[in-house]
């Protein structure tokens, strides 16, 4: 069994006039995951949080990775956290992920870990806040503490928000694991 190590945030917007999948697509290029596939799992993270380069005009995302900037392949399945919302012309579409980077105690071990909460709605202010009380409340479920050396009050926030103008369109944040850094354990 091979786990993640590493992960990064992201997220897009696109908009189409042919079809609700072309938005998505383009979503999915503006985010700089458009030539991979995309496996969407549920809400632990790996602990380790990257800056990959992303070129969101060319859909792709670059990774420092043993010392030299490997792009992900074409084709790649990759595993990801997942928020999307699709609309129609005049509709407001907000999607969002709050982290955060707690401790648990197990056996008198404090283990590290992330946890991630999903959220989206037609209101960016409370799609964020929704993510935020969703991911505190999967803390107190797991009497969890909380490590505020990383971001503001020790949760972190990736959004997205599109007013469509056109036939059809998407709004996706991702937490995305990094696929070249699986340990087997």
């Amino acid at each position: 069994m091979s786990r993640p190590t590493r992960f990064w945030v992201t997220s897009g917007t696109g908009e189409s006039d042919l079809s609700e999948l072309d938005a998505i697509d383009k979503a999915f290029m503006n985010s700089g995951l458009g030539y991979q596939n995309h496996i969407t799992v549920s809400s632990i993270p790996p602990v380790i949080e990257i800056t990959p380069e992303i070129d969101r005009e060319k859909g792709i995302t670059f990774i420092e990775f043993e010392n030299k900037r490997s792009m992900i392949p074409f084709s790649m399945n990759i595993h990801v956290v997942k928020s999307l919302s699709c609309g129609f012309t005049g509709d407001n579409l907000s999607t969002c992920i709050a982290l955060a980077k707690i401790s648990v105690n197990i056996d008198e071990n404090e283990i590290p870990c992330i946890l991630a909460f999903e959220s989206k709605g037609d209101n960016l202010e409370t799609t964020r806040l929704n993510a935020r009380e969703g991911v505190k409340s999967m803390i107190r479920e797991r009497k969890a503490n909380i490590d505020y050396s990383w971001e503001s009050a020790g949760l972190k926030v990736i959004s997205s928000n599109l007013k469509v103008s056109k036939k059809f369109g998407c709004s996706v944040s991702f937490v995305v694991f990094d696929p070249f850094t699986y340990v087997d354990k």
